[in-house]
């Protein structure tokens, strides 16, 4: 009986023990707690949009943050020193990278403050100091060239006096820089289509489209859903597009639309975009809804009828690009 009772008080001390342990929290990392680390905010990429107008603007390009465990590193400077991509290697290692086109922003059309010195940044978070803004000033985003991407780069170099570069984040940012007219954005498009030589041709609605800045009055149309630009229709056995046809608008200053194709074509075919203004028309983009109708023939000289194609739309704003 001892030797029973030896034994259930061994597995009772061993089932507890267990029990126990099972009960002990599993550690969790902390982190960056108990140290400064400086960080980019946002890292990476950020994207800043500008009237296309001709008067001085400035936005914020990303943030120099600094995480403060205690008062005592509060009470401290931390000294931030960026290159700036000068030579455009940070901004071709991105395009590699993300598949994208970027080019660097002139200096006449945008300065970074606090101002580059010998192609770095230099930022100081003084006493007290979580955080600096590092701003740009465009004077005229209106006179951006709309036919290319523009970005600024820049690589955090070193970090001197209280902190250290956080691990969590990344040490380089990319900054695109937009000039953006009142009607861009992305919008949901529903409408109708009608070939008048091929009736079984349909349209493909309802469809998410871009509308993307081409000046301070213009913008071209961007199939979101088909990754291109033109008219995407169904044929019955798949999706087409017309060759050189890429309808775009222009908007005057009442908010009336019109429409132009920005593909020249050959002179025999000869296609354009032609508006419609016939019964029903209303041709305008309502700023108060951010919505816009619009409706436009395909003209192409070398078939009958010559305003071959009809297409109506009607765009709902969703947000920005």
């Amino acid at each position: 009986m001892k030797r029973f009772h030896d034994l259930n008080i061994k597995v009772y001390v061993l089932f507890f023990a267990l029990l126990a342990v099972s009960c002990i929290p599993e550690q969790q990392s902390i982190g960056d707690a108990g140290q400064t680390f400086v960080k980019l905010h946002p890292s990476v990429y950020n994207m800043l949009a500008f009237d296309a107008k001709t008067t001085p603007q400035s936005g914020l390009l990303f943030e120099i943050r600094r995480d403060v465990p205690n008062s005592k590193d509060l009470n401290t400077a931390t000294t931030v020193v960026l290159q700036y991509d000068a030579d455009g290697s940070l901004l071709t290692k991105y395009n590699t990278d993300h598949k994208t086109n970027y080019v660097p922003l002139p200096a006449n059309l945008g300065t970074v403050s606090p101002a580059i010195t010998a192609g770095k940044l230099t930022v100081t978070l003084e006493a007290g100091e979580t955080g600096k803004a590092i701003m740009i000033n465009v004077p005229a985003a209106g006179n951006f060239d709309f036919s290319l991407s523009y970005a600024l780069a820049f690589k955090i170099l070193s970090v001197s006096g209280t902190g250290k570069l956080s691990a969590d984040v990344d040490e380089t940012i990319v900054c695109e820089v937009l000039a953006k007219n009142k009607w861009d954005g992305v919008y949901t498009v529903t409408g109708t289509f009608v070939d008048y030589l091929n009736a079984p041709w349909t349209g493909i609605y309802p469809k998410i489209v871009e509308l993307r800045t081409t000046g301070a009055n213009t913008c071209s149309k961007y199939d979101a859903d088909y990754g291109l630009y033109g008219y995407i229709f169904e044929t019955g056995g798949g999706a087409s597009q017309f060759g050189a046809w890429t309808p775009a608008f222009s908007f005057d200053a009442n908010n009336n639309v019109n429409v132009f194709n920005t593909t020249t074509d050959s002179p025999a075919r000869g296609r354009t975009a032609v508006l419609y203004t016939g019964e029903g028309a209303i041709n305008k983009y309502d700023p108060a809804t951010k919505t816009m109708n619009v409706a436009y023939y395909l003209s192409q000289l070398n078939v009958s009828p010559v305003l071959r194609s009809l297409v109506t739309e009607k765009y709902t704003y969703k947000g920005p690009r």
